[in-house]
């Protein structure tokens, strides 16, 4: 006989009573396993995961200057490659658009010390700047009238040495100029001048976000011929047509024609020469370097002396210039205090107008008078 539909449903309902004990088992088996084991596994391995993301994190950081650095300076090796590529040897026009661009690049100017050290690399590999024999210069004198002097003729390098980020420019010399568009007549020394034209690379070295100086690379090219040129003994002289030379040391030369600081500062600076000349001070700051000072300063051209406004000032105060023991009237000393701080303040202010960095009365540097 078949059983009733009521018998049936409670047969399938007992079934589900007697299986429901054994699912709830299954279940809380499963839960037990999830929580007690899966979950902890997995939240270990996640917080493994991110301490490793963590740490991963601080060794990008702890590069991340030197990162900077180089992609800094990639920009700025890219930039001054564009403001002054290969030209004629003698094309005073491309050197001038090569000086004015160098001049405006603005990434360059924000890199560079108010200071730049600038000189001959002695033995290769070797890129710190105290280790040279350097002149010290202001940054857009450098820019405007030494980096301008070279084209870049093939595709900049920027590599780490020594802890400094070098940016390497491979470059030509412009040793065809006039005389007046070079910085100082380089060939009062055969040897420097021989060292301009046959330089294979201008070596940018920077140091945390900055650019302290510059070498000319101690690798030279023996084969590029050269420009002989013979010293007259003058390190300036004046044209028939009346120019004053070098050119290139004026301060027309060197900042914008609507710069309002401009003739404020070229009397300062003449006023101040003229009070030094009794004192010989041009006799140690030229460049010759006759009291053989490592780090130079020069104070025989009107832009180059700019480097030095402020330390005139403390050298004169503190009886260190000249040497041995400075000026001993005291009416004398105070009157040449007064000329120098006149020029250091219109330097500053001339500075500024052109948007370079200006600190009054610092100096990163300290050499012997």
């Amino acid at each position: 006989m078949s059983a009733s539909p009521q018998i049936l449903l409670c047969q399938i309902s007992l079934k589900k009573e007697k299986l429901m004990p054994k699912r709830l088992k299954l279940r809380s088996l499963l839960l037990f396993f999830f929580a007690g084991i899966v979950l902890p596994v997995a939240l270990f391995v996640g917080c493994r995961s991110n301490d490793l993301s963590t740490n991963s994190n601080l060794s990008i950081d702890s590069n991340s200057s030197s990162n900077s650095d180089i992609a800094m300076a990639t920009e700025i090796a890219q930039g001054i490659a564009k403001a002054c590529p290969m030209t004629e040897l003698d094309d005073e026009k491309a050197q001038q658009e090569c000086a004015q661009k160098l001049a405006d690049f603005d990434l360059l100017r924000k890199a560079m010390s108010e200071e730049i050290l600038w000189g001959q690399q002695k033995d290769p590999d070797h890129y710190n700047l105290k280790e040279h024999e350097t002149t010290i210069f202001n940054p857009l004198v450098w820019r405007r009238t030494y980096l301008s002097t070279f084209m870049i003729n093939d595709e900049p390098k920027v590599e780490e040495q020594e802890g400094f980020t070098i940016i390497h420019l491979p470059v030509v010399f412009r040793k065809e100029l006039d005389m007046g568009a070079f910085p100082y007549p380089f060939w009062h020394s055969p040897k420097k001048w021989d060292a301009y034209q046959q330089a294979t690379e201008v070596m940018l070295v920077m140091k945390e976000g900055t650019i302290k100086g510059a070498l000319r690379s101690y690798q030279m090219d023996q084969e590029r011929p050269l420009v002989e040129r013979e010293w007259d003994g003058q390190w300036m002289w004046t044209e028939e047509d009346g120019q004053q030379e070098p050119r290139v040391t004026l301060y027309t030369n060197i900042f914008s024609e609507g710069n309002p600081h401009v003739k404020t500062l070229d009397a300062a600076y003449r006023a101040f020469e003229v009070e030094m000349r009794p004192y010989a001070c041009m006799v140690c700051h030229s460049p010759d370097n006759s009291n053989e000072m490592k780090e130079l300063l020069l104070l025989n051209y009107p832009n180059q002396a700019l480097a030095l406004r402020h330390e005139n000032v403390t050298q004169i105060e503190d009886k260190l210039m000249p040497p041995p023991a400075g000026i001993a009237d005291d009416d004398e000393r105070q009157k040449l205090i007064e000329l120098a701080k006149a020029f250091a303040e219109a330097g500053d202010e001339a500075l500024a107008y052109e948007g370079e960095q200006v600190t009054a009365g610092t100096s990163t540097n300290t050499p012997g008078a």
